[in-house]
């Protein structure tokens, strides 16, 4: 996960005083039901106020209290959010909604607790479908994973006959029948019919083409994922010019363009799947070229080091995995102060590592590169002193 708008505003916030309450749960399905998750957040909050005055007797509640005041009357939820994270600190606040359902859970510590909310980002994919037939398409886009069909204006080329209209290179000039005295099919005109038919379709395609990207793709920056059968897969690829067509995921079947929104759930879980095994891959592979020129770390005393260096250029985080503290300025771990409890170290680092340009991914054990807790890629080598 690199250095997000949303991360950099959690990354603003730990540089006000703290401690900081760290919130996180789930939402109800249905925007309908929301009095549940109002009961939820306020026995979650009623929980911080108790931990919080307890283990921070210096701490004042009612500066706390002012920023919870602000999720009193917003809507909690959103027809994707599946879950809500809230950082509260004495002088400010942030929230987020995501798309994965969160564990129901209370921290308070010295910095905001951003491992979860890496996690429930990770692998969320974004990115456009191109449903594409031989004289039609529809164009479908998925957020988080969650699929839905993108309403087109009507002077979008959606038809062969919307692209080319009055250009048809088949119109006029050709007639077929099937039957007539000799059986058969019969052809009037010069040159051939095919040749025609072709031509228009590979204008419709260019069309397409030039319209999915002026339109969607130079401006959202998403991946355009092709789905329609083996044959106009490569006749398409061969026109484009879109530089944002993936050439990684490739579906090559017939698009169902009658009824596409029957199929969208399923197409777009066979292709986030794809991307997820393709970014796997690519960390493994990362990893194992930065370990074959000595620019990998997995002891916690030189994750600390070159975190505050700046000098991690991706930090992978087991799922779960904590270490009581929080690292000093000193560069030391610190367990007994306040500000250490219920702090952890990997957080620390994470947060160190987005301040400094760095990407941080929070994984299952079994994606881990390495077996462990943490390890890291660095931007340069790691010298034995």
């Amino acid at each position: 996960m690199a250095l997000t708008e949303e991360f950099r505003e959690v990354l603003t916030l730990k540089n006000s005083p703290g401690p900081f309450i760290s919130l996180f749960m789930p939402l109800s399905s249905s925007l309908h039901d929301v009095s549940a998750d109002r009961t939820q957040l306020n026995s979650l909050i009623t929980k911080a106020k108790r931990e919080l005055t307890h283990n921070y007797t210096a701490s004042d509640w009612s500066l706390y209290a002012r920023e919870f005041d602000k999720f009193e009357h917003d809507p909690l939820g959103n027809a994707d959010a599946r879950g809500l994270v809230i950082y509260v600190g004495p002088t400010g606040s942030r929230s987020f909604k995501v798309a994965r359902s969160l564990p129901s859970k209370v921290s308070i510590s010295d910095k905001p607790e951003i491992l979860p909310l890496i996690a429930a980002r990770e692998l969320n994919f974004s990115y456009d479908i191109l449903l594409l037939g031989r004289d039609m398409f529809r164009l479908a886009r998925v957020v988080d994973n969650k699929p839905e069909l993108v309403k087109l204006p009507d002077d979008a080329p959606q038809t062969l006959q919307d692209a080319l209209g009055s250009e048809l290179g088949s119109r006029g000039h050709w007639q077929r029948s099937t039957g007539g005295d000799n059986g058969g099919t019969q052809y009037s005109g010069t040159g051939s019919l095919d040749t025609a038919e072709n031509a228009d379709r590979r204008n419709f395609f260019m069309i397409v083409d030039e319209y999915l990207f002026k339109n969607f793709s130079n401006q959202d920056h998403r991946s355009l994922i092709l789905v329609t059968d083996a044959k106009n897969q490569g006749n398409f690829r061969k026109l484009s010019q879109n530089t944002y067509l993936n050439k990684d995921v490739q579906i090559a079947q017939v698009a169902n363009l009658k009824e596409p929104m029957t199929d969208l759930q399923t197409l777009a879980t066979k292709i986030t799947g794809q991307l997820e095994k393709a970014e796997m891959e690519t960390f493994e592979h990362k990893y194992e070229q930065a370990a074959g020129s000595k620019r990998t770390a997995t002891d916690l005393g030189a994750l600390m080091e070159a975190a505050v260096a700046g000098q991690i250029e991706m930090l992978f985080v087991r799922s779960g995995a904590s270490f009581p503290g929080r690292i000093s300025d000193q560069l030391q771990i610190d367990t007994t102060s306040v500000l250490s409890r219920d702090n952890n170290v990997y957080n620390d680092l994470a947060m160190l590592s987005l301040s400094h340009g760095g990407q941080v991914h929070v994984l299952p054990s079994e994606q881990m590169p390495i077996a462990g807790n943490a390890a890291a890629i660095l931007r340069s080598t790691v010298t034995n002193s």
